[in-house]
């Protein structure tokens, strides 16, 4: 990755529905050479998807929690049961006394608590701990390594 891909990254982390005019300008390349550089960083992982960015409430998802898990068996085993659940947006094994740490959404509290009682009937999970989300005050993409952090392509 170069100066010029960094650049790119951080644009479209602000805005992806730039179009490639608009990026080629941003970097001083031509849009085809913009367009190689994303398919190039999407083939690498770099880019992992492209998303929207939706406004949960406007989907009627009111609650945020976080829900910490103890388990007692392997987390690759309890993560199987939890990928079947929709409302879990996020899913991290964690260090510590808890085994995972989900994110999760739901339309009312009465639908947190039944979440947490499913959660605590899959085999392996000893017990949950809730954290519900008040108010987010800094939610932001992640930020890429100035240009004088990036690592120079080795030459073989």
């Amino acid at each position: 990755m170069d100066n010029k891909d960094v650049l790119l990254l951080e644009a479209l982390q602000e805005d992806a529905s730039r179009k490639l005019e608009d990026l080629a300008r941003l970097v001083h390349l031509a849009p085809s050479s913009v367009h190689d550089r994303l398919r190039r960083l999407q083939q690498l992982g770099v880019i992992k998807r492209w998303t929207v960015d939706v406004e949960c409430s406007a989907l009627g998802l009111n609650v945020e929690a976080f829900i910490g898990i103890k388990a007692s068996l392997r987390c690759s085993e309890v993560v199987k049961q939890l990928a079947a659940i929709p409302a879990i947006e996020a899913c991290h094994s964690v260090a510590g006394t808890l085994s995972l740490l989900l994110k999760v959404r739901v339309a009312h509290p009465s639908d947190l608590m039944e979440l947490t009682e499913r959660l605590r009937a899959i085999p392996g999970v000893e017990s949950t701990e809730t954290t519900i989300v008040l108010k987010t005050h800094l939610d932001r993409p992640v930020k890429s390594p100035s240009s004088t952090a990036v690592p120079k392509p080795r030459h073989q």
